[in-house]
């Protein structure tokens, strides 16, 4: 009897393999493009110039102007823009496709505004490519609006969510050398980044800023999640604004991987690296920090400042300057629970002016101090007095593992003239 005999399911197996690697490409070729992605209109962009028979703008045009969801397909490897595009405007949506030849427009003549403005209901933009925009890559005015695969190079800001707007969807896409990658302003929602790759920006990749708290609601208006970041200045800001940021890789931020004031989940992310503070929570309120894993940050893994009603539970601290930091606060006003604290360059964890409650905390083979507890004495007016709650905390082959004293305010230094 023979092996193929033998094993009828491994020869079957086999079979099918040849045969995807010989029909595999012409078969995807066939697949309906997805729901998003269809329309009742094509035009096809063959031209590289800036206008004319055949150019993106002129598509642009015809698809405002048509009375169906129109789709742009780009089959020009590089587009050259002297003035910015006119936006989509067609109330059924517009389709931009430049897959697979992942199309560039090089914006670098273009002395300002946006380079691409969305103001189409549900438009989907795929595989574009947009470097050196003065202002704005892509800015989105209109609900629905999904960016796939696309790429942000060298622009102020990559992508711009104006006030108001909602349901954006950024996935599978690269912003590199932008100075802020996906700006996200107040009173938009449903917004989600996902799956993308930031790099080297000069603000923030991702920047979501609100002027007061957000009213409770049961969903988020921004997630971040399963992105990478590397090399940024600050990899996130959430001020004021509800937001979940999971499963996300931060590397060698410039001063913080994240920047949370106001509500908001940061839950399993790795904080890695950083020349700064892996993650600033200044004055936080109702924000739940959890099983995160913060290492080899230079100055702080996680520095909480003025905290009300924070969790920070289940986080895995170790070879930062300092381990997790508390400053001020109102009494009880932060648990910081059931987190692993290890071989810090300094102390595990340390309390200036702030009464948390510390739980079943674990710092061990810390280089300086397991726990310091230090009064802040300002130059002038009363003292803040730090008396944490402590339970069940665990303290192990520190330098030493409690010390309790006060943290005296320097004096300003006058200016050299």
């Amino acid at each position: 009897m023979t092996w193929w005999i033998r094993s009828p399911l491994v020869a079957v197996a086999l079979v099918w393999l040849g045969f995807l690697a010989v029909f595999g490409e012409p078969l995807a070729a066939w697949r309906p493009a997805p729901l998003e992605a269809r329309a009742g209109v094509v035009i096809l962009v063959t031209s590289p110039s800036n206008a004319g028979p055949g150019s993106l703008r002129e598509a642009i045009l015809t698809a405002d102007r048509a009375g169906t969801r129109t789709r742009i397909e780009i089959r020009t490897p590089r587009i050259v823009l002297e003035s910015p595009l006119p936006p989509l405007v067609n109330p059924k949506g517009v389709v931009i496709d430049a897959s697979p030849s992942d199309t560039e427009i090089d914006a670098r003549a273009v002395p300002g505004g946006p380079v691409l403005d969305v103001a189409a209901a549900r438009s989907f933009v795929r595989g574009l490519k947009i470097r050196g925009a003065a202002g704005q890559g892509i800015l989105v005015r209109a609900a629905g609006a999904r960016l796939v695969q696309v790429t942000l190079a060298d622009c102020d800001v990559g992508v711009h969510l104006v006030e108001g707007a909602e349901d954006l969807l950024v996935e599978s896409s690269t912003f590199e050398d932008n100075g802020t990658g996906v700006r996200v302003a107040a009173g938009a929602s449903g917004v989600s980044v996902s799956n993308n790759r930031f790099r080297k920006h000069e603000r923030a990749a991702v920047w979501a800023v609100s002027p007061s708290p957000p009213q409770r609601t049961a969903s988020p208006a921004l997630v971040v999640r399963q992105n990478r970041f590397d090399e940024d200045r600050i990899s996130v800001v959430l001020i004021n604004v509800l937001g979940q940021v999971e499963d996300n890789q931060f590397a060698r931020a410039g001063e913080a991987a994240i920047y949370l004031t106001g509500p908001g989940v940061v839950r399993r992310n790795r904080l890695h690296g950083g020349g700064g503070v892996g993650l600033f929570a200044d004055a936080p309120s109702g924000a739940l920090i959890e099983d995160n894993e913060l290492d080899h940050n230079f100055a702080f893994g996680l520095l909480l400042r003025q905290a009300s009603r924070t969790v920070v539970l289940r986080n895995r601290v170790y070879e930062n300057g300092y381990g997790i930091v508390v400053v001020f606060g109102e009494r009880g006003g932060s648990l910081v629970a059931d987190n692993l604290i290890l071989s810090q360059g300094e102390d595990g964890l340390y309390v200036v002016g702030a009464s948390p409650i510390l739980r079943a905390n674990r710092a061990f083979g810390n280089r300086g101090v397991g726990l310091r507890v230090l009064d802040y004495v300002p130059l002038q007016g009363a003292p803040h007095i730090a008396d944490p709650r402590l339970e069940d905390n665990d303290f192990r082959d520190n330098a030493l593992d409690a010390v309790q004293g006060e943290y005296h305010e320097l004096r300003a230094r006058p200016k050299a003239r």
